[in-house]
């Protein structure tokens, strides 16, 4: 499919966009083993074959990465890019990445992981600063390098032994 509309700006950022700035990078390789299309900028587990596969989070385990934007993907008919089932993507491991906030957000703000659809949205691996009444399970080894309102792109950072419970 061709492109047929254009943006007459840049954005600022996109989800899954890493972030500038110094200090170290880690970016691991993974196929997808979800059955239907995710976004990029949400946080990926290891999957049944955790040597190769991520799968999005239901519950507590340790975070593979944020999946990692990419333009060799075609944009589906609504102008989505998303991840398809067993597609090889990218997830940073380490390192600082924009995400896409539910609610707003600033380096003080502690890190929750949707793991099932909640009042505050549906994406499972979306970010947050709340529990949203138990569909959010609060991370280690992530945290906000700046602010963000509900909606919008903020920048966190993973570390190497990051997990949810």
């Amino acid at each position: 499919m061709s492109q047929l509309t254009y943006l007459d700006e840049a954005p600022n950022a996109f989800a899954g966009m890493l972030a500038t700035g110094t200090g170290h990078k880690e970016v691991l390789s993974a196929i997808s083993e979800e059955a239907t299309s995710f976004p990029y900028g949400v946080a990926v587990v290891r999957g049944t074959d955790p040597d190769k596969q991520a799968l999005l989070p239901t519950g507590a385990a340790d975070i593979l990465g944020v999946a990692q934007h990419s333009h060799a993907n075609e944009l589906s008919a609504s102008g989505e890019n998303l991840i398809a089932d067993e597609q090889v993507f990218n997830a940073l491991h380490v390192g600082p990445i924009f995400v896409l906030v539910e609610e707003a957000v600033t380096p003080a703000s502690p890190v929750f992981v949707r793991v099932s659809a909640g009042a505050g949205g549906t994406q499972l691996g979306a970010f947050r600063a709340s529990a949203d009444t138990a569909t959010a399970l609060a991370a280690s080894g992530m945290r906000y390098r700046s602010s963000a309102s509900a909606g919008e792109f903020a920048v966190l950072e993973i570390d190497a032994d990051a997990a949810i419970a």
